[in-house]
């Protein structure tokens, strides 16, 4: 395979995982990452939404004799909205519950970031659900934004 025939393979390997990068929805966070992943959580707990876990990636890394940054996952949900969705297309359950991250970046900025639920119609047979995508979606971003200000 001459040059450009392997540059355009490639490119064209890399197409899914750029379209996809965009439905990553980032916004910084004014505080820590503890604070702003504790405010979260407490914000969402209040919303009557179920926390399943939270994952402190840096200390599982320091657990294995490795360094670095602060990142913690929250995977957290409603029953309620997941049920209609996974009634939709069973295959939605690899992405629910949802999931947030906030972590800091190598410049050190502390960054809240999630999937755009919007997304789940591109990947799987949910479309009749579209108004509890739309009402998930609005949920996220105002919680979102009430703890990273």
């Amino acid at each position: 395979m001459n040059k450009v025939a392997q540059i355009l393979v490639a490119a064209s390997l890399a197409l899914p995982s750029i379209a996809s990068a965009n439905d990553i929805i980032k916004k910084a966070s004014a505080h820590s990452v503890k604070e702003t992943m504790d405010k979260f959580e407490t914000l969402v707990k209040s919303k009557g939404m179920d926390v399943f876990a939270r994952v402190n990636h840096q200390k599982n890394a320091e657990g294995a004799k490795l360094k670095m940054n602060e990142a913690e996952v929250l995977i957290f949900g409603n029953p309620k909205g997941g049920t209609v969705l996974m009634n939709q297309d069973i295959a939605v359950s690899l992405d629910l519950p949802l999931r947030v991250a906030v972590y800091k970046a190598k410049d050190d900025k502390v960054w809240l970031s999630y999937h755009n639920p919007q997304g789940l119609k591109e990947n799987y047979s949910v479309e009749s659900a579209a108004k509890v995508m739309d009402t998930v979606e609005g949920a996220l971003d105002k919680l979102t934004d009430a703890v990273t200000q």
